[in-house]
């Protein structure tokens, strides 16, 4: 009897397998230099610690059971960043600092594109405990240092701030996902749709399809100061400011660039936001940022910043 595949579900041996091992060991070499302990949290987790709070943007990608042996209903984690968070708050509260990186299966409830992968090997790294600018340099050069082990040239992070999105569509019925999944794609046409459902000054609208159109770089940025409210400005200047201190780029030949359209891949992100990219390669690498929220929902008010990839993802392409 033929078992009918998964679909999104794929198996890997030989040469596949073998590259995706010697992947996961240059990024866990990389990530251990760089000072990050490795945690493995376990693939199951209790539905609340893996949607508590900010994390409650991953519900729609969580696959939920009821466990057979008696412990109530579980999920697998499509995520891992909060599991971190929930080991930071309980297991390791008592450090002040935290670093650690992690590698591992994640599974989504559907997946990311269309005709893409259910299952990805999450690999990444979280700075728990540095504040502001400081914690977002170091995961930034980790990433820029992460995307040439993998063996990208001319590679580039696309550096963004939730604040800005969050500031232009303040007081719209439509929900911050559907904002940041039109600007994701860059297509000014649906967001127009969008825009003329909403009672949304004419100023702010323009200003959304500038994002759209790819035009909201540092000096559109620096020329919005003023015109769209104080949450604005300040979301605009932790990002100038942070870009400045940084410069032009971060390790090697890595480049540096602020965009405003810069969207995360999940919503749990509370300030700071980056995306890193290659020649050649039309998706994005990996993806990072601020979380801070998340630690408060699990009861634990610290700073937290990291970034994660896929490492299938980094062999297709590479």
């Amino acid at each position: 009897m033929k078992h009918k595949p998964i679909i999104g579900l794929d198996d890997a041996f030989g040469s596949r397998a073998k590259a995706l091992r010697s992947m996961q060991g240059k990024m866990l070499d990389l990530f251990d230099q760089a000072g990050y302990e490795e945690v493995i949290p376990p693939i199951f987790e209790r539905p609340d610690a893996l949607k508590s709070g900010a994390g409650r943007f991953l519900a729609d990608q969580t696959v939920v059971f009821s466990d057979p042996a008696g412990a109530g209903t579980l999920a697998i984690r499509s995520d891992m960043t909060p599991q971190i968070a929930r080991i930071a708050a309980t297991r390791l509260q008592a450090e002040k600092v935290l670093k650690l990186c992690y590698s591992g299966t994640v599974m989504l409830a559907r997946p990311d594109v269309r005709g893409g992968s259910r299952q990805q090997w999450q690999t990444g790294v979280e700075c728990l405990g540095v504040a502001g600018a400081a914690g977002d340099i170091e995961v930034m050069h980790l990433a820029a240092r992460c995307m040439m082990a993998a063996g990208f040239r001319k590679s580039v992070l696309q550096v963004g701030h939730i604040g800005l999105l969050k500031a232009l569509v303040a007081g719209c019925e439509a929900p911050l996902e559907s904002w940041t999944a039109l600007l994701a794609r860059r297509s000014p046409d649906d967001l127009r749709e969008l825009i003329a459902s909403e009672s949304i000054a004419e100023e702010r609208g323009n200003a959304l399809l500038a994002l759209a159109k790819g035009k909201g770089d540092e000096q559109w940025i620096a020329a919005s100061v003023g015109k769209y409210g104080a949450d604005f400005d300040l979301a605009a200047k932790e990002l100038l400011d942070l870009v400045h201190e940084v410069g032009d780029r971060v390790e090697g030949d890595v480049s540096v660039y602020a965009d405003a359209a810069v969207m995360p891949r999940f919503l749990y992100h509370s300030g700071i936001l980056f995306a890193g990219f290659a020649e050649g390669v039309s998706q994005a690498l990996l993806y990072g940022g601020r979380y801070d929220a998340m630690m408060k929902a699990h009861g634990r008010d610290m700073p937290a910043t990291g970034f994660s990839c896929d490492l299938w993802a980094l062999l297709d392409t590479v």
